[in-house]
């Protein structure tokens, strides 16, 4: 059956939440999803592509809080401002209003840094936006208004937590790059070491593109683990490589695969990447100017947004744009196909 761009719409929106729900769920919040996703989530990108996505859906918005005001100390505010930097990823204003309840705990006081210092591009949160705007869409009416996020622009209730939230449980693959900060520290390292566990090698350049870090700081990193003789560098070219021998690390796994030679760890994938260019394309799909289009036109706008996007993306991952010559309603249909398995 055909998919009308009201039902694409839909059922776009309702895989963006899933796949949230799901991968929210696998790090602790309250609520049920089953996860065999064989990839390390990444936990800085999915705040930040969580409080564009997650304002559709006020429960899991506030479930996600509940989590941060209980884990905050597990995120690390440098990825944060990075890939916020390098992928224009997120909502500013609502990562910031965030942020003022987070730092309001004195064991996450250094969220005040996303508060200030240019972070939103505003040293002032009552000039955040000129007319406030509900943070729920869709729940534009309540009664009293949180007042931080009212300081940000953004209007909606009280934030009530319900402290049903727990820790990572890191038994899993999704929850892989936890077990190893754990291991190693919140710092670089636990990302260098899962991005090393998930590929034949790399230059620091590349790891440091990929873990959201600076070169020079993968780096130092890489150097130091080297000291240790289990991790090694071979020359690539004038390039300075770096590796490890999986077998010695198999004792990180839930449940290696006694079949294979060389132990399988969790897929890492550049989530930033992939993230903003969903972002994207939800924002276009919001655009109201779409639905006054013809089928032929809307199919035309969409398939000319994905181009654009999917040509910026970088990672080895399944495209946006799908592969078929077809138009009109039949596009629509392949592209919905697409995305839902894009997000596995």
């Amino acid at each position: 059956m055909p998919t009308s761009l009201t039902k694409f719409k839909a059922e776009f929106g309702q895989s963006l939440l899933q796949f949230l729900w799901r991968q929210w769920s696998a790090l602790g919040v309250s609520g049920y999803a089953e996860s065999s996703d064989p990839w390390c989530i990444d936990p800085e990108a999915l705040l930040l592509f969580s409080t564009v996505i997650a304002r559709k859906d006020p429960r899991l918005f506030d479930e996600i809080f509940d989590w941060l005001n209980q884990n905050a100390s597990w995120l690390s505010l440098q990825r944060i401002t990075r890939i916020q930097k390098d992928f224009a990823l997120g909502d500013p204003q609502v990562l910031a209003a965030i942020a003022e309840h987070l730092c309001q705990q004195s064991e996450h006081r250094k969220w005040g840094s996303l508060c200030n210092k240019g972070f939103t591009q505003k040293s002032n949160p009552t000039q955040a936006l000129a007319e406030p705007e509900p943070l729920f869409p869709e729940l534009p009416k309540f009664g009293k208004t949180d007042p931080i996020f009212e300081a940000w622009g953004l209007l909606r209730g009280p934030v009530e937590h319900r402290g049903l939230s727990t820790p990572p449980r890191c038994n899993q693959p999704t929850t892989f790059l936890f077990k190893l900060r754990s291991l190693f520290g919140r710092q670089a390292r636990a990302e260098v070491m899962a991005w090393l566990l998930a590929n034949p090698s790399g230059h620091p350049a590349e790891i440091a593109r990929q873990t959201g870090y600076f070169a020079r700081s993968v780096q130092i990193v890489l150097n130091e683990l080297e000291l240790s003789g289990h991790i090694q560098s071979k020359r690539v070219g004038r390039e300075k490589h770096f590796f490890l021998k999986h077998q010695e690390w198999d004792f990180l796994q839930r449940k290696p695969n006694q079949m294979a030679s060389i132990p399988k760890f969790p897929e890492w994938i550049l989530w930033p990447e992939i993230f903003a260019t969903l972002q994207g394309f939800a924002q276009f799909m919001d655009d109201p100017k779409l639905d006054k289009m013809s089928d032929s036109m809307q199919a035309i706008q969409i398939k000319k947004t994905l181009q654009a996007l999917d040509a910026k993306q970088t990672s080895p991952r399944s495209p946006l744009m799908p592969d078929t010559q077809a138009s009109g309603q039949e596009f629509l249909d392949a592209t919905l196909e697409q995305l839902t398995q894009l997000l596995g």
